[in-house]
């Protein structure tokens, strides 16, 4: 059975913006290639409460009209979707804000929830704001970005990148990248990235010196990593590439040609903690190509 339950339905967020659009057209393809349903998600603003006579009537017109523009919003979306791959099962829904809530709760009961990295609305603030530390602190399943700059959200031909760190998350994200590369028939290149300060107090002064030995461990832990993958699927079309470089860095420069690079929430060395911190803000920010974000179930 893939990585993604065939049971439950890809949730995307949409709230208008031209990225939550592209963000469904990318996650509808993920759900015709792999048979599962895609579930179109709203989250409603909050109201802004007015302590007058003409309140209830004010509050009773705000939320008639945040209704209107979510349903609208939605039936936008499941157009653009139905277009492109109309033998996908839609369902769509609104669900009270604010978005990271609304969407941290929906990932316990899907396999992947995707997100633009830009909008209009409470989406809007995704990448940068306390929606994206919300769902990445808290989904209960992988989360993919999708920007607005991404030259197809549809899944092509290009090669999917995922970054190795022997961490058990670092695991995970093979899992995801090893299947959506499977499903699409499409290379998986695994990018390992090391440096002295990553592996001070796992080696001693003097085998540190001897930099054959560390390039040594490293294409050991990339192997353990890896192994059983090839031998499961002969088929894959694998790639490993090991640098002495800055994980991000390296993850950056090989995702110039990719479709869609994967990564742990959190890992060893400079990969600790760095998909909630600046490396994280570095691959959001700069990745052109969808980023899938892996962490343990809540």
């Amino acid at each position: 059975m893939s990585v993604l339950a065939r049971n439950r339905s890809v949730v995307v967020g949409v709230d208008g913006s031209e990225s939550a659009m592209r963000a469904a057209v990318w996650a509808a393809a993920v759900a015709h290639r792999r048979s599962v349903k895609l579930r179109l998600a709203h989250a409603l603003s909050n109201p802004v409460y007015h302590y007058s006579e003409a309140a209830p009537l004010f509050q009773a017109e705000f939320a008639e009209e945040v209704e209107r523009s979510a349903h609208e919003i939605l039936d936008r979306a499941e157009r653009r979707v139905r277009s492109e791959f109309p033998e996908v099962t839609v369902s769509s829904g609104t669900y009270p804000g604010p978005a990271g809530l609304a969407l941290t709760r929906l990932s316990r009961h899907a396999p992947m929830v995707a997100v633009g990295s830009t909008g209009t609305g409470t989406v809007g603030s995704l990448v940068t704001g306390s929606t994206v530390a919300r769902v990445l602190h808290r989904a209960g399943c992988p989360v993919t970005v999708i920007r607005s700059g991404t030259p197809s959200p549809v899944p092509d031909n290009r090669p999917v990148v995922v970054g190795v760190d022997g961490s058990e998350l670092s695991s995970l994200a093979i899992a995801e990248a090893v299947d959506f590369a499977t499903t699409f028939d499409v290379p998986l290149l695994a990018v390992h990235g090391w440096g002295i300060g990553d592996i001070t107090g796992r080696y001693s002064a003097l085998t540190m010196t001897n930099s054959s030995v560390v390039e040594d461990e490293q294409s050991v832990l990339m192997a353990e990593n890896l192994a059983g993958w090839r031998e499961n699927d002969p088929d894959l079309q694998l790639t490993t590439v090991i640098e002495r470089a800055n994980p991000s860095e390296l993850i950056l420069k090989y995702a110039h040609d990719a479709q869609l690079v994967v990564v742990g929430s959190h890992g060893h060395g400079r990969l600790v903690g760095a998909l909630l911190g600046s490396t994280s803000q570095n691959l959001l920010h700069h990745v052109t190509c969808p980023i899938m974000i892996c962490r343990r179930a809540s």
